[in-house]
């Protein structure tokens, strides 16, 4: 019995572990080789648990390890952008140079191609033609796609093309750096240029001298309630004074508004022969005399728009204007404004850092109290040419190029100093309007490599320029003479290396040009102030403007006055290859109201134009 009882009670036991919570999963695998494999259920799922809270836990380490990471990563590569800026900048700057090169070259290959698939025999293409018909086959400032009908809807439309062959008009002054038109519609235009370009520069030279020698100084025939108004040149290099300069008194007579240099003030690069303000290399603007003209009617325009004050009361009550300096003498404890056209033009000093200048140095100083006299140098700042309406059409009809190129060829030809400078360019065969073909070649060097304040300007070797100069000849022929503008004597001695051409330059000392340092810039060097710098300045320019092409750069402004003045000499717009950017960049020419087509011309019912 005893033995039945423990027998009973072993199967109860046995049984209540295979039943209820402590029930066995019996499981056979072939793995096991038919052994059984028994695991608790409970313990299962515990040890699940603990194998996903695990993995969990991994996963959880590597997403932080990897944030980290990407942090540190992140960091370094800020650390390393830093450091490369420049030379990313740089080979961002090659990448693009070399695609704008590519670019230039393919446009060029093709356009010589289609000059070989189109073969015409000069004579029998332009047999019969008028003038007239040469320039209007390919409406020189009108893309090939504009129409007729909307010929005069922007200026922007109307002034950035030029000509490259008959009927083509291609070449985007904004955009392109090689203006290579075909040979053959060259040869044509320089044999029979556009009679209107001759015809529109009478036009406008003598409506400028009907606004410039009235008959009464004191009641010029202008827009401006028969008022002078005051216009000066700047602190600026030579280049840049006279291109805005032209700006300037061209947006005045386009409105019909008479005006006057300020010639009592002190201008850094005078020769005195002309007056303090101005220069012999340039043309006066008027016979009449300043000095003998009721200040009242001589307006000095601020920079803060009209109604603009006059040269009565432009001192204010804290300074007095005085006539034979060109400027305000302020009373003690106030300061000039160093623009001169400030509001007011006397003023409080604002900080320590402002000095008051003495009397001597207030009147006759160049650096900054020069800028201290009344006088508009800038019509973007002043909106001149927005209070007027314009009296002709001449930049719609023409386009700005034209329209700058005729003003700056009327300042400079007619200029007192011009004649002799005309003079040396021919007696060393400089004269490609008449048979003497040249070359003209600018390199700036000097301040232009250092200046930080300017960095998209470029330097480059004279052998990229000899590379120029071959494409010209392969495309135009030999030329019989190259003229070097450089302020950069190495460049001349590379040069001269080439016995295959025949080079002429100035033969001056160059060395003073050279710049001691980064920011020695020519607009800042008082040692330069001579009139020696102007007479070797402008006889580069008159030289270059006696060649039929040009190679040079647009960031320069000479590059600028150049090709200008060899189109208003020609008569038609000459080849030329810039290195650096187009001629119409919003750096270089760009920057002027150069494509805007307001003000828009009216019809002046009692003024000079009917």
């Amino acid at each position: 019995d005893e033995s039945t009882n423990r027998s009973t009670r072993k199967k109860k036991r046995k049984k209540k572990r295979t039943v209820g919570s402590w029930s066995m999963v019996r499981r056979r695998r072939k793995d096991f080789g038919g052994f059984s494999c028994c695991v608790p259920l409970r313990r299962m799922r515990a040890l699940i648990v603990i194998a996903l809270i695990i993995a969990g836990g991994v996963v959880y380490l590597q997403g932080f390890k990897h944030i980290v990471s990407n942090e540190e990563g992140d960091h370094t590569s800020s650390k390393k952008l830093n450091r490369h800026t420049k030379r990313e900048e740089m080979e961002d700057y090659l990448r693009r140079k070399s695609k704008q090169d590519e670019e230039v070259r393919i446009k060029r290959e093709r356009a010589e191609a289609e000059e070989k698939n189109h073969h015409v025999d000069l004579a029998s293409t332009t047999a019969g033609d008028s003038s007239e018909e040469i320039q209007f086959r390919c409406n020189s400032h009108f893309p090939p796609t504009t129409s007729s009908s909307s010929m005069m809807k922007t200026q922007s439309t109307m002034s950035k093309y030029l000509p490259t062959d008959f009927g083509k008009c291609d070449f985007d002054l904004a955009k392109d750096l090689e203006y290579l038109p075909s040979r053959r519609y060259l040869a044509a235009i320089s044999k029979s240029p556009p009679a209107t370009w001759q015809s529109d520069y009478e036009y406008l030279t003598t409506y400028i001298e009907r606004l410039q020698e009235p008959k009464n100084c004191d009641q010029p025939d202008s827009e401006d309630h028969n008022r002078w108004h005051l216009v000066k040149l700047i602190q600026a290099g030579i280049g840049f004074n006279i291109y805005l300069f032209t700006d300037v008194v061209g947006r005045h007579w386009e409105s019909g508004v008479s005006v006057m240099v300020n010639k009592n003030n002190l201008w850094r690069f005078t020769d005195y022969k002309c007056g303090r303000g101005t220069t012999c290399h340039l043309k006066e603007l008027t016979q009449c005399d300043i000095n003998k003209i009721d200040l009242k009617q001589l307006v000095a325009i601020t920079h803060h728009g009209p109604p603009w004050p006059t040269l009565d009361d432009i001192c204010t009550e804290n300074g007095q204007y005085i006539v034979d300096k060109g400027r305000c003498l302020c009373n003690k404890g106030y300061l000039p404004h160093e623009s001169g056209v400030g509001d007011p033009a006397c003023m409080k000093p604002q900080s320590d850092r402002d000095r008051i200048p003495g009397k001597d140095e207030a009147l006759d100083g160049n650096i900054p109290w020069s800028l201290a006299a009344p006088g508009e140098v800038d019509t973007g700042g002043s909106g001149c040419p927005h209070a007027f309406p314009a009296v002709h059409k001449l930049r719609w009809k023409n386009g700005f190029f034209w329209w700058h190129a005729m003003h700056l060829h009327f300042l400079i030809r007619n200029a007192p100093n011009y004649p002799k400078l005309e003079e040396w360019a021919i007696l060393h065969n400089l004269d490609h309007k008449n048979k003497k073909s040249c070359v003209a070649v600018h390199v700036r060097h000097g301040d232009a490599c250092m200046d930080k304040y300017s960095l998209h300007r470029t330097c480059h070797h004279w052998r990229e320029y000899a590379d120029k100069l071959a494409i010209l000849e392969k495309k135009y022929g030999k030329q019989d003479t190259i003229f070097i503008a450089t302020d950069d004597q190495k460049v001349i001695e590379e040069a001269i290396k080439d016995k295959n051409h025949k080079f002429v330059f100035q033969n001056i000392s160059r060395e003073k040009y050279t710049p001691k340092g980064w920011g020695h810039t020519i607009d800042t060097r008082e040692d330069l102030n001579k009139p020696s710098v102007v007479t070797e300045f402008m006889q580069d320019i008159v030289a270059m403007s006696m060649c039929g092409m040009f190679v040079g750069t647009f960031t320069s402004s000479i590059g600028w006055l150049v090709v200008e003045l060899q189109a208003s000499r020609l008569g038609y717009y000459a080849p030329f290859i810039a290195l650096d950017m187009p001629y119409a960049h919003e750096k270089n020419v760009g920057r002027f109201l150069t494509w805007n087509d307001y003000p828009k011309p009216v019809i002046k019912q009692s003024g000079l134009i009917k």
